[in-house]
């Protein structure tokens, strides 16, 4: 190793970059190269194996293969990952010193293997070396499950974000102390506009007065709930927008953190502009209501709130065809009224896809 064995502080150091190369998502074959270098290795291999595999798994390497004398060379055994890892890992058993370690996941049963390797005319390893690489292979394994649990859950979160923004329903994610911790993207868009809603010094704040006032209450009422471990002061809210428009609709709720604890919980503050329409895409009416697409077409437009005329204008079509699609679409969906069609594309999957730049 290029430290000392014994060296408390350098090996914490090394073990913490190993640690944060997991953490931060990058690939395995990074963790593994630090690996290598460390301990004055020609190569690293890992093997992770599931429940369902028989004697042999997902093998990683990383490391130069050649020796001085080329006994092992690249032509022979490429670097690249391929199927053939398992065979390159058998003859680098075969003709190399090496070190090994082993852990299975109770949660799952994976097991983890860590291989370390010198080249034949080099000094093998000693007991110390062996000992250090049993405690890095238990923190592959910790750091590659925690890595893809924060994966899955970053993943759920997008997911929920971008469901929201489907929706147009704005999301603003506040601590305790009434400052603002995330937006949505729709929530964003709302209060750059600062029509109704604005940031000020990261808080959210009205842009009315007198409505900041119940606002800030809304808000303070929601945290003392939670604080007090009830998580029940829901509050709804009408916020003038200075356009003129009609007035948002605010929703501000105590969020449960994990285990109901009172450090994780937040504050939740939903956002609804009546003007925003939820838009629903063309291809997935048509496969959800086995329409034409130029049915989809035509109720897609009468979905976003234009007439069958302003339809029938806006595809260059007559009224007359407009209205036999329109019939054709209420023979295919089973209703027979324009306000049950924009009832049925707004409940349905549709508004789910991904929001259409133009209407086409």
């Amino acid at each position: 190793m290029t430290f000392h064995p014994r060296s408390v502080v350098e090996f914490g150091l090394f073990f913490t970059k190993v640690s944060d190369s997991l953490l931060s998502g990058a690939p395995l074959e990074t963790s593994s190269e630090l690996i290598r270098t460390q301990l004055a290795a020609c190569a690293v291999a890992v093997r992770i194996e599931d429940r369902m595999s028989t004697g042999s798994g997902v093998v990683t390497i990383v490391g130069d293969l050649t020796d001085d004398a080329g006994a092992i060379s690249r032509d022979e055994y490429p670097l690249s990952p391929t199927p053939a890892e398992e065979a390159r890992l058998a003859v680098m058993l075969r003709d190399c010193h090496h070190i090994s370690a082993s852990v299975t996941s109770e949660a799952d049963e994976t097991k983890y293997t860590l291989y370390v390797f010198r080249k034949s005319g080099k000094p093998g390893f000693d007991t110390e070396e062996a000992s250090v690489c049993e405690i890095l292979v238990s923190q592959l394994a910790r750091g590659m499950e925690l890595s893809a649990r924060l994966g899955a859950s970053e993943i759920e979160r997008n997911l929920y974000s971008s469901v929201m923004d489907r929706l147009c329903v704005g999301v603003v994610i506040i601590d305790l102390g009434g400052r603002i911790v995330k937006c949505s993207a729709t929530a964003e868009e709302a209060l750059a506009a600062r029509d109704g809603l604005q940031i000020q010094a990261g808080k959210l704040r009205a842009t009315c007065a007198k409505e900041d006032r119940e606002l800030q209450s809304a808000i303070k009422a929601a945290a003392q709930s939670v604080m007090d471990g009830e998580f029940s002061a829901t509050r709804g809210l009408s916020l003038t927008k200075l356009s003129g428009s009609r007035n948002l609709g605010v929703i501000v709720q105590p969020v449960k953190g994990k285990r109901g604890q009172v450090q994780s919980a937040s504050i939740a503050v939903y956002i609804r502009d009546p003007e925003a329409n939820s838009e629903v895409e063309g291809e997935l009416v048509r496969q959800l209501f086995d329409l034409t697409p130029a049915e989809a077409a035509v109720a897609r437009r009468l979905t976003a709130g234009l007439t069958l005329e302003d339809a029938a204008a806006s595809l260059a079509i007559s009224r007359n065809t407009a209205r036999a699609h329109l019939r054709s679409i209420f023979s295919k969906s089973g209703i027979t009224r324009q306000t049950e069609l924009v009832r049925l594309m707004l409940n349905s999957a549709a508004v789910l896809g991904e929001r259409p730049r133009q209407v086409a």
